[in-house]
């Protein structure tokens, strides 16, 4: 059954995640080819040094230990979880694929911002057998700037 449109504009969170440097590293590791973990920290060769070197990280236009891009899926993805699980829209998850997502980023995340994420329900589509769900999320720092929006859609196969 194609979700209702009804949902449309529906709003999840705040959700708030504090950054840590760990956090970072392991991200940074995992995503460049290296071993997460403290056990085995050696920057990989693929990080990028402003994400792992604080000495280089210092002597960027950023000051310090910045995260990667693609860090923004580790905390930005919750309201799009939440919406893909909210029992109100009756999606199976187990016909579900996570078909996209796109990032606009906006202001640099740095290990201690705590961050606040919320989303909303921008797209409700059905073609044929499959329903497009698709959430717009925000996420702004402890100083009200807004660091990244996400677009995330979902495929559900009815």
């Amino acid at each position: 059954m194609p979700i209702d449109r009804k949902h449309l504009g529906r709003r999840y969170g705040p959700y708030r995640f504090t950054v840590g440097l760990e956090q970072i590293r392991d991200f940074a590791s995992a995503t460049g080819g290296g071993v997460p973990g403290r056990v085995f920290a050696v920057a990989p060769e693929r990080a990028h040094a402003w994400t792992w070197d604080e000495a280089a990280a210092a002597a960027s236009p950023h000051g310090g230990l910045v995260a990667p891009p693609t860090f923004a899926a580790a905390f930005a993805i919750q309201p799009f979880a939440t919406a893909c699980a909210d029992p109100e829209l009756g999606v199976n998850v187990l016909r579900l694929v996570h078909a996209e997502q796109s990032f606009e980023l906006e202001a640099p995340v740095r290990p201690g911002d705590v961050l606040e994420t919320e989303g909303e329900i921008t797209r409700i589509q059905d073609r044929g057998s499959l329903d497009f769900l698709e959430v717009t999320t925000e996420t702004r720092n402890q100083r009200g700037e807004r660091v990244v929006r996400g677009v995330w859609t979902a495929i559900i196969r009815n």
